[in-house]
């Protein structure tokens, strides 16, 4: 190597030019030096069984072959070598050295090599689970030969249960057909149009791509793969899947662009949207899988969601923009009309105007709209009315217009069928599109700007919310918190009368809080971005960011809102650092959210789908478990003749449906991050892992109360029964109906015991009678809990000698004196020390009797008396229609109530 870089430097300028005339230049980079041996990081890895090696890198196999060319010919020298020597040398090692280099070259894996290959480094004792980890991960897991994936993007005109699939995938992707004397020709025509990429026979696959053997003839019993073509069944699914309808069967359709395309009336049940959303297509081979994709993934057949029991379609937002573009016009010109009337099956009706002005006949948006319901079509609502397929009555408001179309598509399903629900949003859709393209939408900047009056405003009332702020921070109170969101939705009042009547209104959902929410924070105030109650940050978080204020930003005159999270800037008019920080830290927070918070609904669903996914109905119309052909269930969900019983039929996967009902609730309340999310992810995870992390606190002994339908017709009934039941359950003690408390001295009374005259103290406690009456509660029974206390303290060493004198009398003092007020006295008779008399006779607040709960359920409650321990627990609970043996704890632990039904 020596000898040949001397040689090029030798050569002479001259020389070098004439070569790189005729396009040869000497380079000294051809010349290896040194040999390249990459890191260990971009190796394969050596995996064994620990009886042989199942995975290894050829090259390094071959590198240990080049060093060991290399020691050879160190010890076969014993001298300088002659020319013949070092060039049978110097080829031996080159072939070496280029066997080397065309082996080595991998792409570098995952710096954890064994997480990389699936092998779990808890498993690395025994070897035999690593090797059977590795299989799963590389050749089970995820892995199908017969699938794609890629972006969506959305395709109006086209079919509801159509999907586009770019050309380049279509081209690579195949079904297989198996040639019988019915499909020969159809499949032989596929061949003689190169639409087919190989066929089978017998044992041996050949490629029609490049055939040696000619023209080929197919023949009966031959398996052709074919390409895929317009009109073949596959099924799309966009990850994670946490319901049954996540699962589509569509119609294809090929085009040259390069996502796939799907209607947006669909994004509903998949959870898609046009933002970046990626799905999986599945390409089912054999005709049991059709035949299983077609009847259980097929759109007609998911028309109701087996949830909730509604339309799973639902118009998008630039359907329902188009909508109400067309309602503000309401009527339609000549041309515009039958621009339109191409989208629509029936001809058009006769004009609603027959001359209007110099414009000539005119349509009416309801006219438009009729024409895509189906033939003799009759339905009724609060707000419309159609016969014959008609439109009599039509209340086109913007904020009602959503619901009254899903009510009329459910109104044809029942009616018509599946089939005229699909038809009539394929027609709907491209109709509401081409009208949205035609007339055209756009938004000003006015519809961003708020007057400077309203800011002002805005800015001086946050600037009040401060103190509930201070209080709810030092402590928390469910009252004070929901009077903060109350001053909070006052607040941004004027914002969203602004919005709605913008262009903006027309855009968004008015009945939906969290859009109406984005578009305040783009153009009021961000709100409240901070809480030290309910996020995956810490309450020192929020504290840190507090004293940051404190230290580095504005005077608390100037912003106090701003230390408690409450942030006054919006988008449009740009954040200062400060408040940039404060919402970072929201973003993150939603952020963190979604990926760590979801593995605990995700741990629940596999848990779930783990214990039910064999739960089926039976032919029988039971619920058994398929595996062990156990009835779970006699009859499902509904009673004997209902006439929803069709939902339902044989083979329904309840127990799949029962698991997803859970965990897609759970995943959108870990995503929500409102507080009432919150608060019902932990009610549910309490209620799931109640016998596994049971604590004896007074949260986990609550009881869980159903009742029943009385059926009497009656508005609101289950409400007023609720809050009777609410109302009787409330704790209700006896210094909450006392109005006051009187301590009399009397020098003379004569005790029941004997005749002695004695001096003694009496106390007066009043007692509101409308109050009593309110609640329903009778005197007697007061005052015989309060006998019932008194007695329990007669046992007591120190005090009982004190209680045993204490006598209680009740009477109703003259309406004269006291008109809406109870009395009865607690008379002290004297003892010998005047200091047991005083710590008898205390204020209310530190009395057993004040304390002495008449109705309701208390926890235990501890009351210190004259240095003893008082526990006083009591539940009189007085309940009609109470569905008791439904009653269920929530955790089943514990349960102690005592009732008694009136």
């Amino acid at each position: 190597m020596s000898k040949v870089m001397e040689m090029i430097k030798r050569i002479p300028p001259d020389t070098k030019k004439k070569l790189a005339g005729k396009g040869y230049f000497p380079q000294e980079g051809y010349i290896v030096k040194h040999l390249p041996v990459p890191p260990n990081c971009l190796s394969v890895p050596e995996v064994s069984d620990g009886f042989s090696v199942m995975s290894s890198d050829p090259s390094l196999t071959v590198l240990r072959k080049v060093l060991r060319k290399v020691e050879i010919i160190k010890n076969s020298r014993s001298g300088d070598p002659n020319f013949e020597s070092h060039q049978v040398e110097a080829n031996d090692l080159q072939a070496v050295v280029d066997q080397y280099l065309q082996i080595r070259g991998t792409s570098k894996p995952a710096r954890d090599i064994e997480t990389h290959y699936g092998v779990n480094k808890e498993l690395n004792e025994s070897s035999t689970k690593a090797w059977l980890e590795k299989m799963r991960t590389l050749f089970i897991r995820k892995g199908s030969g017969f699938s794609s994936r890629s972006v969506i993007t959305g395709e109006s005109y086209k079919r509801i249960n159509e999907v586009g699939i770019p050309l380049e995938v279509a081209q690579r992707i195949t079904f297989e057909e198996k040639v019988n004397n019915h499909n020969m020709n159809y499949l032989q025509e596929l061949v003689d149009q190169n639409l087919c990429l190989t066929y089978r026979e017998g044992l041996s696959t050949y490629s029609l791509r490049e055939s040696s053997k000619g023209h080929i003839y197919l023949k009966p019993g031959q398996i052709v793969h074919r390409r895929i073509m317009d009109g073949d069944i596959v099924f799309i699914n966009r990850p994670p899947t946490t319901h049954k309808h996540s699962l589509q069967a569509l119609s294809v359709y090929i085009h040259d662009d390069h996502t796939v395309k799907i209607n947006p009336l669909i994004c509903g049940p998949l959870g898609a949207d046009f933002d970046g959303d990626c799905v999986h297509l599945f390409y089912p081979q054999s005709l049991a899988a059709k035949a299983e994709v077609l009847e259980l993934f097929s759109l007609e057949k998911q028309l109701l969601s087996s949830h909730s029991g509604n339309l799973n379609l639902q118009l998008a937002t630039d359907s329902l923009l188009s909508l109400k573009m067309l309602f503000k016009m309401y009527f339609l010109d000549k041309f515009s009309a039958h621009q339109l009337a191409m989208f629509l099956s029936p001809a058009l009706p006769q004009p609603a105007l027959l001359k209007a002005n110099s414009v000539g006949p005119c349509w009416t948006a309801v006219q438009m709209l009729q024409c895509a319901l189906p033939s003799c079509f009759d339905c009724t609502g609060g707000q419309y009315l159609a016969s014959q397929s008609e439109i009599m009555r039509f209340d086109f408001n913007r904020d009602v217009l959503p619901t009254m179309i899903n009510e009329i598509a459910a109104s044809i399903f029942f009616g018509k069928g599946p089939g005229d629900v699909m038809r009539f949003f394929n027609v709907l859709q491209p109709f509401l599109m081409e009208s949205l393209f035609v007339e055209g939408f756009s938004v000003s900047l006015k519809d961003f700007f708020i007057s400077g009056a309203a800011i002002r405003n805005i800015k001086r009332s946050i600037g009040k919310i401060s103190p509930l702020l201070y209080q709810l921070r030092s402590i928390y109170n469910e009252l004070v918190q929901q009077q903060l969101e109350k001053y909070i939705k006052d607040v941004k009042l004027p914002i969203v009368n602004f919005i709605l009547k913008s262009g903006l209104g027309d855009l968004i959902d008015s009945k939906s809080e969290s859009a109406i929410d984005k578009v305040v924070q783009q153009v009021g105030f961000l709100g409240l971005q901070l809480s030290d109650r309910g996020k995956f940050y810490s309450k020192t978080l929020v504290e840190d960011v507090a004293s940051h204020y404190h230290n580095k930003y504005y005077d608390e005159g100037d912003y106090p809102s701003a230390e408690y999270g409450l942030l006054k800037g919006c988008f449009i008019h740009g954040l200062d650092p400060y408040e940039e920080m404060v919402h970072s830290i929201s973003t993150r927070e939603v952020l963190v959210r979604s990926s760590r918070g979801l593995s605990e609904p995700g741990t629940l669903f596999k848990n779930l789908m783990a214990i039910l996914r064999d739960v089926v109905i039976c032919y029988d119309g039971t619920v058994r478990n398929v595996c062990s052909n156990s009835i779970i269930q006699f009859e499902y969900g509904v009673n004997a003749g209902d006439l929803n019983q069709h939902l339902f039929p044989p083979g329904e996967p309840v127990g799949v449906l029962a698991a997803t009902a859970m965990s897609n609730p759970a995943y959108k309340a870990v995503l929500d991050a409102s507080p009432s999310s919150n608060s019902s992810w932990a009610l549910m995870k309490e209620i799931l892992l109640c016998k596994v992390s049971f604590k004896n606190e007074p949260i986990d002994r609550r009881v869980i109360l159903y009742l029943n339908d009385c059926g009497c017709g009656r508005m609101f009934c289950r409400e007023n029964a609720a809050y009777m039941v609410k109302n009787q359950l409330k704790k209700v003690s006896l210094k909450d109906v006392a109005v006051e408390f009187i301590i009399e001295y009397q020098d003379q009374r004569i005790g029941n015991e004997s005749s002695q005259t004695e001096a003694g103290l009496v106390g007066h406690i009043h007692l509101n009678e409308m109050k009593l009456k309110e609640m329903r509660i009778n005197m007697a029974e007061v005052v015989k809990r309060c006998e019932e206390t008194l007695k329990s303290f007669h046992r007591k060493k120190k005090v009982g000698h004190i209680f045993k004198k204490i006598e209680l009398s009740c009477r109703c003092l003259p309406s004269q004196v006291l008109r809406e007020q109870t009395y009865w006295g607690k008379k002290c008779r004297k003892t010998r020390e005047r200091e047991s008399t005083q710590n008898i006779c205390m204020i209310p607040s530190e009395s057993p009797l004040s304390a002495e709960i008449f109705r309701g359920i208390s926890s235990p409650l501890s009351m210190l008396w004259d240095g003893t321990v008082f526990m006083a627990s009591l539940c009189v609970v007085h309940l009609v229609g109470l569905k008791w043996q439904n009653l269920e704890p929530d955790n089943s632990s514990f349960t102690s109530c005592t009732g008694l039904l009136s």
